[in-house]
């Protein structure tokens, strides 16, 4: 399905912000509201965060190959609706079982909005699809981080409190969509079936997306330990206080907006190389931190290793849809851009349970040095396919 009106990327990026303030008040205390207040068990709590990981891929997966499909602006209402109602569903049943019911339900959709929104992207005219990639990042992290800042303080007076921002804020996305014609792209009248048979993606294009897809399912493995794991090692190994912990997000939070308003200021993203210096520069920052953290016990050490990682999150996270994007054409580039928004999912569910495996038989450190490795095999690949490959792929 080709558009023949592009999308408004101020929209686009409004839509992105609300959408992940409103996400922000949902899953950040997710953990601690099912074992405190349902009195769950940490293994019970672990397969309820798997299963709303698994909704997550299998929501990007589908919302991307519809996208290409039918209507986009029928397939973000669909998203954000459905949103707004399991807000309302949570504030009537928030007790177990229900809980991780509408919890898996939110993990779909919330999956299916990212890649709507992702795909979206790729229709924005005016601006190169790197700036647009680097823009749409830094606003989702600049929402969640807003929503994860105030989460803390609203859930002392009571969970429905959360659920009740989260549907206003749906709401009110759900009438900008409707109101502002900006997300009913006009379409080209082309028989999609017929086009998708005469369209195939060269040899090259698609070995580079599927390396770059699994690269960055590979990093958010690594990435999940510092969601997870780490926040034990810290508090229940090395007896350092929980604000800390949190202390390490707000860096992150605020490294990630300075790295990706620099970037677009200067300009930098619409360059060829430094697409490459971000995604294999990045990509070794992970690997890197993963180095440092066998030999810290203090908070200093922990900071300068997340200041690391967020320099490795702000620069290749982005980068990766981009450059899928300039490797797929009309017709793949929303079933592609779903992938991609799938991959995060599926790191973040592989991630914690290849963490306590490896936790619990050789050590955290060993699992640190494990991390790096398989971070370091995941440069060496994607840089040898990237080098052979990209001279002998079709750019759209």
């Amino acid at each position: 399905m080709q558009t023949t009106k592009g999308m408004s990327l101020k929209w686009l990026l409004i839509a992105s912000f609300i959408n992940n303030f409103a996400l922000g008040f949902i899953w950040p205390l997710t953990s601690i509201y099912l074992h405190n207040q349902l009195g769950q068990t940490l293994i019970t709590v672990g397969w309820v965060m798997l299963m709303n990981a698994v909704g997550q891929m299998v929501g990007s997966v589908i919302s991307g190959r519809l996208f290409d499909r039918m209507q986009p602006f029928n397939l973000i209402r669909i998203g954000i609706g459905v949103m707004a109602l399991s807000q309302v569903a949570f504030i009537l049943w928030h007790g177990w079982p229900a809980y991780p019911i509408i919890l898996a339900v939110t993990g779909i959709f919330s999956g299916w909005n990212t890649a709507t929104i992702n795909s979206y992207g790729t229709q924005v005219r005016g601006h190169d699809g790197r700036y647009v990639f680097n823009m749409l990042y830094f606003i989702a992290n600049f929402g969640m981080v807003f929503a994860t800042a105030m989460v803390g303080t609203i859930y002392n007076y009571g969970i429905v409190w959360l659920f009740i921002i989260s549907f206003i804020m749906y709401s009110a996305l759900f009438i900008i969509i409707q109101k502002f014609f900006n997300f009913k792209l006009e379409q080209a009248q082309v028989d999609d079936n017929q086009s998708m048979e005469k369209i195939k993606l060269p040899t090259w294009n698609l070995r580079i997306i599927w390396t770059v897809i699994l690269g960055l399912s590979v990093l958010w493995i690594s990435y999940a330990q510092w969601q997870g794991n780490l926040s034990v090692y810290m508090s229940d190994v090395l007896h350092l206080p929980l604000w800390q912990y949190s202390m390490l997000w707000t860096i992150n939070g605020l490294l990630v907006a300075v790295v990706q308003l620099t970037i677009n200021f200067l300009n930098l993203s619409t360059n060829r190389k430094m697409m490459w210096i971000q995604i294999y520069g990045g990509i070794a920052c992970f690997g890197l931190a993963f180095l440092i953290l066998p030999f810290v016990d203090d908070f200093k050490g922990f900071a300068l290793a997340m200041v690391i990682t967020t320099l490795g999150e702000a620069t290749a996270f982005p980068m990766i849809p981009a450059l899928v994007n300039e490797l797929t054409p009309l017709n793949f580039k929303g079933q592609f851009q779903g992938l991609v928004a799938a991959a995060p999912s599926a790191g973040k569910a592989i991630g914690p349970l290849m963490g306590g495996f490896f936790i619990e038989r050789l050590g955290y450190h060993s699992m640190f040095y494990l991390a790096a490795g398989l971070v370091a095999i995941t440069l060496v690949f994607v840089i040898l396919i990237i080098m052979i490959g990209f001279k002998k792929t079709t750019l759209y």
